[in-house]
Parts: structure tokens; C-alpha cells; sequence
């Protein structure tokens, strides 16, 4: 299995209209270095294209994602920094308890949403 040069398998984008949400899920298992640069772009073109059609809310759902990489805390930094600079806002969920560690070692947990389960942070849109 040869890991340089890996290409992302993407994004997928579920648009919620009447709630002006859209949850962004990674298709990639791993959030790191070979991956992140065109994700980055990827992501951030999304995000911007859809709150020029509306949307004041994402849900970033980890899933997918089993291995992060500082590259891919990044990643969601840059995801967090743009909502924000749009007055929009971000909720991540389904991540695994060895990100949050992550996350929590790094001390950006208290600035990001996080929720177990996308109908968790889906309800929080609502309550926003």
C-alpha cells in the first residue's frame, strides 16, 4: 500500500434548506498530511459557496475519520476560522473518544461545538 501522494476521497455534502444547515462529512479514514491540502481548499470552497446560498450552519461530521494527524486538526481549525469570519456556525460530531484527546491535549476543545451524534448537533441548530 503506498501512501505518498494519496489522494482525498473528498467531501459529501447534505444540504438541510429549511434549517439553513448543511452537514459536511470527510470520506477519508485519516485526516493527516497526504490528504489535508486538497481537502483544505475543498472545504473551504464549500463552506463559502454555501453561505453565499444561505446556509448559517454546518455540522462537520467525523465519522469516518479513525486517525488525525496535526495537519488534520488543522483542517478543522480552518473549518471553525471560516464559519466564524462568515457569522456562521460550526458543529462537529461523531468523533472518536482518541480525537477528542486530541483535541483536548491541544486545548481547542472549548472553542469548538462538539456533540455526540449528528442529531445531537442537528437539535442545537434548532435551539440556535
Amino acid at each position: 500500500m503506498e501512501i505518498v501522494g494519496k489522494k482525498s476521497q473528498g467531501l459529501s455534502v447534505t444540504a438541510l434548506e429549511g434549517d439553513k444547515t448543511a452537514i459536511i462529512s470527510f470520506n477519508d479514514r485519516s485526516l493527516n498530511f497526504y490528504v489535508t491540502d486538497s481537502l483544505k481548499e475543498s472545504l473551504k470552497e464549500t463552506i463559502n459557496t454555501k453561505i453565499d446560498e444561505g446556509f448559517e450552519h454546518f455540522v462537520l461530521n467525523l465519522d469516518n475519520v479513525k486517525i488525525i494527524d496535526s495537519c488534520g486538526v488543522g483542517l478543522i481549525i480552518v473549518a471553525n476560522n471560516v464559519t466564524a469570519a462568515r457569522n456562521a456556525k460550526l458543529y462537529l460530531c461523531r468523533i472518536k473518544p482518541f480525537i477528542i484527546k486530541i483535541f483536548d491535549i491541544m486545548r481547542i476543545s472549548k472553542h469548538l461545538a462538539i456533540f455526540d451524534t449528528e442529531e445531537d448537533a442537528l437539535e442545537a441548530v434548532k435551539q440556535a
